[in-house]
């Protein structure tokens, strides 16, 4: 009797060994998946992500880094663009790695082949880890009909203090050009009473318009009798006209 009992612990403790060995491996693999969604890719992105320009305008966007927790040493990417509606004129280094103690190892503009390349880096520890824009591109638009180039990257690369790659990810963008003048309905070159005059005739007896775009004068996607009113305003009071 006094065999069995001891059996019987001893089978007790192997089971109660068991249950927390697994109890153990299941708290270490919950440890491990909470670290793993917790880590979060660093973002380059370009900002804004969407605009509305018009032909022969200058803007720019910025090369934005968003370290998510990484320490930033160094930095690079390639931005392609289209090159029938948008030409690159200056590419600026942004305050992202401070004033101080950085090396712009790359930057190049390709109007022909349509792309920006950007590199750099810090000369000495530490490497940064607040948000900031890296670059600025400035660039022209140059198109003759209306379109949008995309602004996507091929390359985004970022590095620690170790030159050890950091999980990156690329947000791209866009740039929508528009050809021609708000409130211009005509296409003519100039805004006048007579585009006033047009777009009421497009509301009341179906006249066509050379520029619909040109005619939503306040943005709201819609051409209405406002829009007419609006002009004149412009004409009169200088009031400033807003196509989208």
């Amino acid at each position: 009797m006094i065999m069995k009992q001891g059996k019987e612990i001893r089978i007790g403790m192997r089971g109660a060994i068991g249950v927390v060995s697994l109890t153990v491996v299941v708290m270490l693999l919950v440890t491990l998946s909470s670290l793993v969604l917790t880590a979060s890719a660093a973002q380059v992105s370009v900002l804004p992500a969407y605009q509305e320009v018009l032909a022969g305008e200058n803007f720019t966007v910025d090369i934005y880094v968003g370290p998510e927790g990484s320490e930033v040493f160094a930095a690079q990417y390639e931005l392609h663009f289209n090159n029938s509606l948008l030409n690159g004129i200056s590419q600026d280094k942004g305050p992202f790695f401070g004033d101080t103690g950085v090396y712009e190892a790359k930057n190049e503009i390709n109007n022909t082949l349509g792309w920006a390349k950007y590199g750099a880096t810090r000369t000495a520890s530490p490497g940064v880890t607040t948000p900031g824009v890296l670059a600025t591109i400035t660039f022209q638009a140059i198109a003759e009909d209306d379109g949008v180039s995309e602004l996507n990257f091929t390359v985004v690369k970022l590095s620690d203090p170790n030159i050890n790659p950091i999980l990156t990810d690329g947000n791209n963008g866009s740039v929508n050009v528009r050809t021609g003048i708000c409130g211009d309905a005509n296409s003519d070159g100039y805004i006048t009473m007579y585009d006033s005059s047009l777009i009421l005739l497009y509301l009341f007896k179906g006249y066509s318009l050379e520029n619909e775009w040109a005619a939503d004068v306040n943005g709201d996607d819609y051409i209405t009798m406002y829009d007419s009113s609006l002009i004149l305003l412009h004409l009169f009071s200088g009031y400033e006209l807003h196509c989208n």
